[in-house]
């Protein structure tokens, strides 16, 4: 009769609520001959201190290293679901997952937290400030936090959506911003029919930017419905840009529907003043105005003060998994 494994336990060591290249978990027994058995009942042949491609219960294949008798690690492709499925196997196998997670290293449950945020920040501007929060949050005396409504941009790219008429240069200033091309440009009303979007880096902030179809008087057809499309784009963005030039005036109706900040913006800077008061101007042929829209987004969205906030950062949601206990921290 086989007995069964007994001191197995297993360990997620990636992030596992986001898609990477690569995964790893690591097996661990106080016992060889449970891992020895574990490895025989799953068909994984691994020699010690030979990494070796191997078929992972016909979910997957990659890497599987024994360090030594007790410890195995395991190298699938990093999809959540294909994390999820090989867990579930384990879990079949008689193994269970263990208390602590991933990173241990980490002194505690925060930087542990901390840990598997920064592997998923998307902004530059967030790595100095969240390796500062453990030592914030040691620190911390019960009073408030900072706003973390505003600083999880810093982690999850906010939407930033371009709006105005048409043929005023929108597509210009996304391919101007991206440095490269990502919208078509056209002298054509109608160009962009569709949302264009890329994720830019704004001067360490990086956004998800909409550049949105222009709005054309008396549109129908599929026009019409890219426009329906953006407005529901408008609806849900963290920030709108009204876009106009020197004669074309950003649509009032449009900036009334947004549900985030509005900053107006006069593009083709080269042919005029504007006399509606816009709050940025922008020729985005010569670079003019570039950065210094670059950086008005970027204040807007997570302001200086809120970067400089001393106070700790609730950098985590209860619905992320970084394998530690949400009841124990704070």
């Amino acid at each position: 009769m086989t007995r069964p494994v007994r001191t197995l336990v297993y360990t997620i060591c990636t992030p596992t609520n986001v898609a990477s290249a690569i995964g790893c978990i690591q097996i661990r027994s106080a016992d060889a001959e449970d891992l020895d058995l574990f490895l025989s009942n799953a068909r994984i042949d691994a020699p010690i201190g030979s990494p070796v491609l191997r078929d992972f219960f016909g979910i997957d294949r990659g890497l599987a290293v024994r360090w030594n008798e007790n410890t195995l690690d395991l190298f699938p492709h990093g999809g959540p679901a294909i994390m999820r499925k090989i867990a579930g196997e384990l879990e079949t196998h008689g193994l269970k997952r263990a208390d602590s997670a991933a990173y241990p290293e980490s002194a505690d449950e925060i930087e542990q937290r901390m840990l598997e945020t920064l592997a998923r920040a998307a902004s530059p501007r967030a790595i100095e400030l969240l390796l500062d929060q453990p030592k914030r949050w040691r620190a911390h005396d019960g009073g408030d936090l900072a706003d973390s409504d505003v600083l999880s941009r810093l982690v999850t790219p906010p939407l930033v959506a371009a709006v105005g008429p048409a043929n005023i240069g929108k597509s210009t200033l996304l391919n101007a911003l991206a440095g490269r091309s990502v919208s078509i440009v056209a002298d054509v009303p109608g160009t962009t029919r569709d949302h264009v979007g890329a994720l830019l880096d704004l001067g360490g902030l990086v956004v998800r930017y909409l550049d949105t179809p222009g709005l054309l008087p008396d549109a129908r057809g599929i026009d019409r419905a890219a426009i329906d499309a953006a407005d529901l784009a408008v609806s849900s963005a963290d920030l709108v840009l009204a876009c106009g030039d020197r004669e074309h005036p950003p649509p009032a109706e449009v900036c009334a529907r947004s549900g985030g900040a509005v900053i107006r913006v006069c593009l083709r800077a080269d042919l005029g003043e504007a006399g509606w008061g816009p709050d940025a101007v922008v020729c985005a042929q010569d670079g003019t105005g570039l950065a210094e829209l670059a950086v008005l987004i970027r204040d807007c969205l997570v302001p200086p003060g809120s970067i400089n906030d001393e106070r700790p950062w609730r950098f985590w949601n209860d619905s992320d998994e970084p394998g530690v206990s949400s009841a124990r921290v704070p």
